[in-house]
């Protein structure tokens, strides 16, 4: 073989390449290491990540109770981008559109990077709600007289 445009190299390069795959069906090669995985193509499907109107990405930011600025940090976008997407004017692309996905499915796998206080995010009082036994509507309270 010539030397020209690397055939040599190739050559031997191939020459190598095959002396190694007889081996590796031989069972000859040790430390080969051959990855396997159980999720394949042929047996799996993933679903497309949904597209999200306006009104639904400025409900996950506030959700979140976040900033344009924060939430665009921590989707690895710009402010520009998210104000775009909540006007309308630019929709999320696919890779986007799937970590929407992750912030409003579970948020806490994107918030525990988000560093910093909550400072204007009081929590809600506590709820009194009387306990007394369900009464179906319409029946007379003890006590009273149906008249």
């Amino acid at each position: 073989m010539s030397t020209e445009n690397g055939g040599a190299a190739f050559g031997d390069a191939l020459i190598g390449a095959l002396e190694e795959a007889v081996a590796h069906e031989r069972g000859e090669l040790a430390g080969a290491r051959v990855d396997r995985v159980e999720i394949t193509a042929r047996h799996a499907w993933v679903q497309p990540p949904p597209a999200y109107t306006p009104e639904q990405i400025r409900e996950i930011r506030h959700a979140l109770s976040m900033s344009q600025q924060v939430f665009a940090d921590l989707l690895n976008a710009s402010a520009s981008a998210v104000r775009a997407w909540e006007q309308g004017a630019r929709e999320p692309d696919g890779p986007t559109r799937r970590l929407l996905q992750v912030a409003e499915l579970n948020p806490d796998a994107l918030t525990h990077t988000v560093q910093g206080v909550r400072e204007f995010r009081k929590a809600p009082p506590p709820r009194l709600v009387a306990e007394r036994p369900a009464i179906p509507f319409g029946t007379p309270r003890a006590g009273k007289d149906p008249k």
